[in-house]
């Protein structure tokens, strides 16, 4: 059979006839077809400040483009141990694409934030790069363990100038030798708040000598009297090691009172 002169045949014999090409079984209508998205939604946000204080509100704030006004964007947080993203919140966007969001931080740990703009007709969804904010909380310098101590001792109740004072540091009236105590602190406080001073029953004429020093470098010093005392807050910014050094005369007792430290652990 001669197969070159039966298809030229039958391509004439189906335009007489007026008949049309079959088009494959799997294709679909023109109408049917969706358009192709145009990318997708460009979504930028920001924090007033990144670093707050515990029981502060972190402001998030942002715009999403193409503005699409009154469409919804979801606020997500994720903490520095975790690895899922968590949705805390959702607002209307403004009619030029702006949305404003406010979280109270309740607890002091890192984390991140980001908004997320779900996909619409002809944009895939978006969301903006992870902010990270760190929460700062004040805490009792002696939740922390001591790297090293000698003859300064925590769990006193100190009294200076007729104000007592829990949880505080004190050197031990039965030796007149130096003290100290060291802590790690691993550069993740920014201030140590105390009131340094001679405890109020100690003998006249005792004396109390204190100073605070990170990693080596003098941040404090003072030499007290009998109802002498001075609350002084410390800025111990990327500290590791911090010290506080204790010494008295005439039978006296030191006393660091009532010390803690903001940080972000």
């Amino acid at each position: 059979m001669h197969t070159k002169k039966i298809l030229p045949t039958l391509a004439l014999a189906l335009a007489l006839t007026g008949a049309t090409t079959l088009a494959p079984a799997d294709a679909a209508p023109h109408d049917a077809v969706r358009p192709a998205k145009a990318g997708s939604f460009q979504v930028t946000a920001s924090v007033k400040d990144d670093e707050v204080l515990e029981g502060e509100s972190v402001k998030i704030r942002g715009t999403v483009k193409p503005a699409a006004p009154g469409a919804q964007v979801s606020l997500q947080v994720r903490y520095a141990d975790q690895k899922k993203w968590k949705t805390i919140g959702h607002t209307a966007l403004r009619s030029d694409g702006g949305f404003r969001f406010k979280d109270e931080a309740g607890s002091v740990r890192v984390r991140k934030y980001r908004v997320v703009k779900a996909a619409g007709p002809t944009r895939a969804a978006g969301h903006s790069s992870p902010i990270k904010v760190t929460v700062f909380g004040w805490r009792n310098l002696d939740t922390l363990d001591p790297a090293t101590s000698l003859l300064l001792s925590e769990g006193y109740t100190g009294l200076l100038n007729a104000v007592s004072y829990p949880r505080s540091l004190a050197t031990l009236s039965t030796s007149p030798s130096p003290a100290h105590i060291d802590y790690n602190l691993n550069r993740d406080c920014t201030l140590l708040e105390a009131v340094y001073g001679l405890d109020d029953r100690t003998p006249t004429g005792a004396t109390a000598s204190l100073s605070v020093v990170a990693d080596g470098v003098s941040k404090y010093a003072g030499t007290f009297s009998l109802a002498q005392a001075q609350k002084v807050t410390t800025d111990v910014t990327g500290v590791f090691r911090l010290t506080v050094n204790g010494a008295t005369t005439g039978g006296g007792v030191a006393v660091v009172g009532t010390p803690r430290v903001l940080c972000s652990f």
